[in-house]
């Protein structure tokens, strides 16, 4: 049991650590995180991505100036609509961008690749689990 929630306490903090550095800018898990949701969602505004993503406008207001400052971003209010974004990646971002999913993707394909090895009993289980294990978190 207490390798469970020792494995746990290491994913969690394995994400929150990890830096990423790309031509010269590092790049922290907040930027990566909100830089990942506006690769799917571009035009927004800042309440909505905050409630999305469980942040406080603040947050992402800050965040946001951090990947404008680094050249990641370009964002600029639309005139007709109150605080309503359109954010575009540059071209620095737009590589970030592909290195991030190219990374993510191969990250899921090495999951996929355990999980196919498992009976679906134990799919079962684990699913099961995680879910649990979202649910506990998203109340702390």
């Amino acid at each position: 049991m207490g390798r469970i929630l020792d494995s746990i306490a290491i994913l969690n903090s394995l994400d929150k650590k990890r830096v990423v550095t790309h031509e010269g800018e590092k790049l922290h898990p907040s930027e990566i995180l909100l830089l990942m949701h506006l690769f799917h969602v571009q035009n927004t505004n800042v309440i909505a991505i905050a409630a999305k993503m469980g942040l406080t406008k603040g947050a992402i207001s800050q965040t946001l100036k951090r990947l404008k400052k680094k050249g990641l971003i370009s964002k600029e209010m639309y005139p007709e609509k109150k605080n309503e974004l359109s954010i575009q990646f540059t071209e620095k971002g737009d590589l970030l961008m592909a290195v991030l999913n190219k990374s993510k993707k191969s990250l899921e394909r090495k999951y996929l690749r355990y999980i196919k090895t498992l009976s679906e009993k134990d799919k079962q289980v684990v699913s099961e689990f995680l879910d649990k294990m979202i649910s506990i978190m998203a109340k702390q």
